[in-house]
């Protein structure tokens, strides 16, 4: 086991380091195995592809500091350690970003996104002590979402450089209790 579990962070360790010299477009299985020394056999016994790779990179490395901040009270945290580790491996993500690979990997942060804003989303509805339609809880998540990713996509773009606790500032000025006058408000459109 012990011997396996090497072999897959080696897997990891050469993926990661590769994806920092060369756009994701360039990376093939064959140079991770090469990199690190396994065949390809063990690769996928890991991993399905160069895209199961990313998306068990990113969960593995993001998911920790973003679980722990899923709440209404603590959602800046999720969205400031998502920034950081963006800013933190800048080269990794900019090769996903100027890749073909981009369209599936701006899906799979969505997909994330979404699940963090429907938590605090229903957070919000527990503490109003509201019912919410469906459709309405989607379209307020869809949109937080889309000011989130759109937000974060347009910063990675212009090369990072702003200091994410400034962008999260300057975000908290923006929206600053607009999720549960959200809430309420589609509550209240719903009653009237």
């Amino acid at each position: 086991m012990y011997m396996k579990q090497r072999a897959k962070e080696a897997i990891i360790s050469s993926f990661k380091e590769l994806l920092t010299k060369n756009s994701i477009d360039k990376v093939t299985v064959k140079d991770i195995c090469q990199h690190c020394g396994v065949n390809r056999q063990t690769f996928y016994y890991y991993f399905t592809d160069i895209m199961g790779i990313f998306k068990y990179v990113i969960f593995k490395e993001l998911s920790a500091d973003v679980a722990q901040n899923r709440t209404f009270e603590t959602w800046e945290g999720g969205f400031l350690a998502t920034m950081n580790y963006l800013q933190n491996n800048s080269k990794m993500i900019l090769h996903i970003y100027n890749s073909s690979y981009w369209p599936e990997a701006n899906a799979y942060f969505s997909s994330l996104s979404s699940k963090l804003l429907s938590d605090v989303v229903d957070e919000c509805v527990e503490n109003l002590g509201v019912q919410l339609p469906e459709k309405d809880k989607t379209f307020i998540v869809n949109f937080y979402r889309h000011v989130f990713n759109g937000l974060m996509i347009d910063w990675v773009n212009e090369g990072m450089e702003d200091d994410p606790q400034t962008v999260l500032k300057k975000l908290l000025l923006m929206i600053s209790g607009s999720i549960p006058r959200s809430v309420a408000a589609f509550v209240d459109d719903i009653k009237n």
